[in-house]
C-alpha cells in the first residue's frame, strides 16, 4: 500500500490524479483550499472505485500552517490507514493570473509566488519527516487544464514502481502543443 499527499486535489489536474493514482492502487491524501463539498466529491469517487481517500484543508500559500498541516496528516496516517509515513508528495495546488504585465500588483505577484514558489518549497520542508526513503515528490507547474486526464496519467506513472528511476526531470506533457 503506497499513501500520497496531492495537494490541490478537489478540482482539475490534482482531482483526476487523485483518480488516476487511486485507480493504480494509490491511498490518496487531497487537499483543497476553499471548496470542502467538491474534495468530498473526488474521495466519493475515488470511494466508488475501490480506493481510499481523505480529504484535509491546506492554504499553500500560508507557510505558517504547514506544522499544524504535518501533524494532521501524521494524525490521518495513522487512524485511516495504521501508518505513520507517507510514499509521495505532488505539489499541485495552483492557480493562474492572466493580467498584462504592466497591471500586476505586488500583492498579486506575492500571491503567486506564495502558492507556486514558497508554499510547496516549505510544505516539502514540514512534510519530509514523515516522507519513506525512496518517496516520490512530483512538482507540478502548469499553463492549460485542457488535457488533466493524460497529465494525471503521467504523475500517477512517476508515483508507482513504473516511475522509480525518474529523477530531478522536467517533464513536458502537453501532447505536442509546445514543440
Amino acid at each position: 500500500m503506497k499513501i500520497i499527499v496531492i495537494t490541490g486535489g478537489s478540482r482539475g489536474i490534482g482531482a483526476s490524479a487523485a483518480l488516476e493514482c487511486s485507480r493504480r492502487g494509490l491511498d490518496i491524501i487531497l487537499t483543497y483550499n476553499r471548496n470542502p463539498q467538491a474534495a468530498q466529491d473526488v474521495v466519493k469517487k475515488i470511494d466508488a472505485v475501490g480506493g481510499q481517500a481523505v480529504a484535509l484543508p491546506l492554504d499553500v500559500a500560508d507557510a505558517g500552517t504547514f506544522p499544524a498541516f504535518r501533524d494532521a496528516v501524521l494524525q490521518t496516517l495513522e487512524s485511516t490507514w495504521g501508518e505513520s509515513r507517507l510514499d509521495g508528495l505532488v505539489n499541485n495546488a495552483g492557480y493562474g493570473l492572466f493580467n498584462p504585465l504592466e497591471s500586476v500588483t505586488e500583492a498579486q505577484f506575492d500571491g503567486l509566488m506564495n502558492v507556486h514558489l514558497k508554499g510547496p518549497f516549505f510544505l516539502t520542508q514540514a512534510l519530509l519527516p514523515l516522507l519513506k526513503d525512496g518517496s516520490s515528490i512530483v512538482n507540478m507547474t502548469s499553463a492549460t487544464t485542457r488535457e488533466p486526464e493524460e497529465v494525471a496519467r503521467v504523475i500517477a506513472t512517476l508515483l508507482t514502481d513504473d516511475g522509480a528511476w525518474v529523477n530531478a526531470q522536467n517533464i513536458e506533457v502537453s501532447g505536442g502543443y509546445i514543440v
